[in-house]
């Protein structure tokens, strides 16, 4: 289930750093929508982070990024 509008795009850098001291490794964003695209070899899915088609003040947060979010959050 996709949580929207729960990560500042102005904390995009921090959270990333974050995931990177996590033992993700980022990727290339695939599409228009993909601003954070990152893999973690004991997990099967990436962890994506989306943005909308008009420009907002926070990004969605989904699957493997929301679960990432919300220890980021408690960090």
């Amino acid at each position: 289930m996709k949580t929207q509008d729960l990560l500042h795009t102005s904390k995009l850098e921090d959270f990333k750093q974050f995931c990177l001291s996590q033992g993700w490794t980022e990727e290339p964003t695939k599409g228009d929508y993909e601003v954070l695209r990152m893999r973690h070899s004991n997990v099967q899915n990436p962890l994506l982070v989306h943005t909308k088609r008009e420009p907002q003040e926070h990004y969605t947060t989904w699957g493997e990024s929301q679960r990432m979010f919300q220890q980021w959050q408690s960090y």
